[in-house]
């Protein structure tokens, strides 16, 4: 029996595990968030043909900087022309006819005061006036359309802005619609990027989204721009495919070093003043919710609900459930349960950034 007893209280000593245990601490730190963007030009639009025709004259070459209103393309008249003097001249006629059913109007008015003509002599009259002031509308109408299209042969730049590439040159037959060019607005840009509905709703709890942050953008060859970024909203409704609400980030780009297209990675950071962080390794997960083990005087450990308030390289901000110099087992806690008597051994605090 003397044996027997000895050996439990072997076993019960070899089962004390020995843990790292981790001091919990508060600090200021900066909560940073990285997002993939679409970067698109302040304005960008398609130049397209709104008339048939031979390319007369490319007055512009690709990438070159354009102001509102600047000579783009000629597309040939000719044709146009013609047809304008053609409507030119029904017009000058139907506004002579016009003028003379005016005449014949106001004789027969005459005629009808002097009780020389019978008053649907006068309906008549009227009647042909009006016929010629329709057909005078109509031949207004379309020497304006003929006016119209001759005006659409001379391309302008609709803003300031950069060419895109040119795919037609002098002298190519271009059709009604043709895409002559791209015309990019690159004063500014902004990266568009989406934000999940879990982390907008805690974004908006905490006013976040409302505060000046630091907006960084990285650029496809890793490359850190150097003008920081400002928030913008983009869209007001939740995508209910994606769960996500879109936002973007203004960037100035006075030289146009960033193109229309371009992709890039945002990191948005914030400074947050006094939170307790603690390991990621040292919180576990039961139905949904975190928790720690932590250390009571006599080094043993009970089970603690945590609410996680945000993520950084391997470390989590604690809204609730710890405070500064709390002790708790920063990993091995698959092996714990509630109550364990353990031996402690220190590790060293990680610091965050």
């Amino acid at each position: 029996m003397l044996l027997s007893c000895g050996d439990k209280a072997k076993r019960k000593k070899a089962e004390v595990k020995t843990v790292p245990v981790y001091n919990v601490i508060q600090k200021d730190t900066i909560v940073s968030n990285r997002f993939v963007a679409d970067i698109h030009a302040r304005n960008n639009v398609e130049i397209h043909a709104r008339v048939s025709g031979l390319l007369e004259k490319v007055l512009v070459s690709e990438g070159q900087k354009v102001k509102k209103g600047q000579p783009l393309f000629k597309i040939s008249d000719v044709e146009l022309q013609i047809q304008l003097l053609k409507a030119d001249a029904v017009y000058k006629n139907m506004l002579a006819n016009k003028r003379i059913a005016i005449v014949e109007l106001e004789q027969a008015q005459t005629l009808f005061d002097k009780k020389v003509i019978a008053d649907k002599e006068v309906e008549l009259a009227k009647a042909r006036h009006d016929a010629a002031a329709a057909k005078l509308a109509q031949a207004e109408a379309e020497r304006k359309a003929i006016s119209q299209q001759v005006s659409f042969t001379n391309i302008t730049a609709p803003f300031d802005g950069i060419i895109d590439r040119l795919p037609y040159k002098e002298g190519s037959l271009i059709e009604n619609g043709a895409l002559l060019t791209n015309v990019s607005q690159l004063d500014d840009v902004y990266a568009y990027f989406s934000i999940p509905e879990n982390i907008y709703f805690q974004m908006m709890k905490e006013n976040s989204l409302a505060r000046q942050r630091d907006i960084q953008l990285i650029l496809p060859n890793g490359m850190l721009y150097e003008k920081k970024g400002e928030m913008r909203t983009a869209d007001g409704d939740i995508d209910r495919q994606t769960g996500s609400i879109q936002y973007k980030a203004k960037f100035s780009n006075p030289n146009g070093f960033i193109k229309h297209g371009t992709s890039g990675k945002l990191i948005i950071s914030e400074p947050r003043k006094n939170v307790i962080l603690i390991p990621q390794k040292s919180v576990f997960s039961i139905q949904d919710k975190q928790f720690v083990f932590l250390l009571n005087k006599d080094n043993t450990v009970k089970m603690a609900n945590i609410t996680i308030g945000g993520t950084l390289d391997g470390i989590y901000i604690v809204d609730k459930g710890l405070k500064a110099n709390d002790r708790i087992v920063q990993e091995g806690t698959q092996s714990l349960r509630d109550g364990d008597k353990v031996n402690v051994k220190d590790a060293a605090t990680r610091k965050a950034s």
